[in-house]
């Protein structure tokens, strides 16, 4: 892993790993999968949605995720629509914050054992 700059000792690591513990923790609701909005055609075979798409009915808002390996998804109002897309923004930024995490732990690792190595 290439060296970050201001990441050259333990003490460094660990300042960094709290400053992101902290925006961790004012991270509101989180919440998997993702928000789709939808322009659908209806079941009457003489409507004009069938023809023409900008005549389509919606638009629709759904949320879709995994779950014990098989699609889910479920019809929102506008209104859930836009909560849930601010909780699975969340849980983005959380993912994001736990992986930089990781990598400066890592970093951290690295130089442990260098000054393991050296001391040897």
């Amino acid at each position: 892993m290439p060296e970050k700059p201001g990441l050259t000792n333990l003490s460094e690591c660990e300042r960094r790993n709290r400053e992101l513990a902290e925006r961790l923790s004012s991270v509101g609701l989180i919440w998997p999968g993702t928000i789709q909005k939808r322009m659908m055609t209806c079941g009457k075979p003489q409507c004009s949605c069938h023809n023409d798409a900008t005549a389509r009915h919606g638009p629709y808002y759904y949320w879709t995720a995994k779950s014990h390996g098989k699609s889910v998804a479920r019809k929102l109002s506008v209104d859930q629509a836009e909560v849930i897309q601010q909780w699975i923004t969340n849980r983005r930024t959380v993912d994001a914050l736990l992986k930089e995490m990781t990598a400066t732990t890592e970093r951290a690792l690295e130089l442990l054992l260098e000054r393991t190595a050296d001391s040897q």
